[in-house]
């Protein structure tokens, strides 16, 4: 792992990861967060995001000094990138992978369902791989159907299950699969990030937007450089604003909006996120997401 010294207080023990650079200049979370508190703090400025190249991006495994290959811009270590070009199953799943693999080569002898499960779970993988988590989770739990009697893939299929819940927003539910699997399962599973996605969801379903604003401030917290998480505080502080008409919410809504654009300004989910929140700032209407695309197709534009 790279070390670096943030130049505003000499902290010495950043790692590279969790800094920004503006203008030359290294910057660790904090420094950034009480430096740059607006959009026009930042106008005009070189904004560096860099990545340590001692760190695989896809098994986070950390090399020490030795700089990685990369595909793209991601350091990628030889092993993860060997299953990337053949096409092999993630890295968070591969260590119960093996245990599956040994499971069918024992109990194939003697017992077809195992075999079942074992082509289940290569394909319930595929389709999590391509974002169809309602497809992945019916197949995953059929492979746990299969074979009860194994304990880690019950935790996979509720996983899987979490991870469906949440994409349809079902926050409550999503939560509560999350809570069954979140002490058994590594970190390189994420967990706690999806168990903080849910209480967001939970919060603005309840429209409970102080509870929104604190669990999207703990989101922050694991990345404060993170457009998507700057910008979910924004949401928050919007929709407190909205309903409450407090007028510091609105003015952290468009620091915290201010921040997260000066990031990231160009890929096309995050302009379309950006421009709901000012839709809720000047309209002090809070509508969903789906609802606001419905309303506005062509985004939406102050009169």
């Amino acid at each position: 792992m790279k070390y670096v010294v943030c130049d505003v207080c000499d902290n010495k023990d950043i790692s590279l990861n969790d800094t920004i650079k503006i203008d030359h200049k290294v910057y660790c979370s904090p420094c950034f967060q009480k430096n740059f508190s607006d959009e026009k703090s930042l106008k005009g400025k070189l904004i560096e995001k860099e990545i340590d190249p001692t760190i695989c991006s896809s098994c986070h495994k950390d090399f020490g000094n030795l700089e990685l290959n990369k595909i793209s811009a991601y350091p990628i270590c030889e092993e993860c990138e060997n299953k990337i070009k053949n096409k092999v199953f993630p890295v968070w799943v591969k260590g119960f992978f093996l245990g599956v693999i040994a499971i069918v080569i024992i109990g194939f002898t003697w017992n077809w369902k195992f075999y079942q499960a074992y082509n289940n779970i290569k394909l319930a993988n595929k389709y999590f791989q391509n974002g169809d988590f309602t497809t992945a989770n019916t197949l995953m739990a059929s492979a746990s159907n299969k074979v009860p009697e194994v304990e880690d893939l019950k935790t996979l299929s509720e996983y899987f299950h979490g991870v469906e819940l949440l994409s349809k927003d079902q926050s409550e539910e999503a939560l509560a699969e999350f809570n069954k699997c979140k002490d058994i399962l590594p970190p390189d599973y994420g967990i706690s990030s999806l168990i903080i996605q849910a209480k967001i969801g939970i919060s603005f379903n309840n429209k409970d937007y102080e509870g929104f604003l604190e669990a999207s401030k703990e989101n922050l917290a694991l990345d404060s450089t993170n457009p998507v998480s700057l910008s979910s505080v924004a949401s928050a502080y919007a929709c407190i604003y909205a309903s409450k008409g407090i007028e510091d919410a609105k003015q952290n809504a468009i620091q915290y909006l201010s921040k997260a654009r000066a990031i990231d300004d160009t890929s096309k989910e995050a302009r379309s996120y950006y421009n709901m929140i000012e839709y809720r700032i000047d309209s002090k209407k809070i509508i969903r997401r789906e609802e606001f695309d419905k309303q506005f197709p062509n985004g939406w534009t102050k009169n």
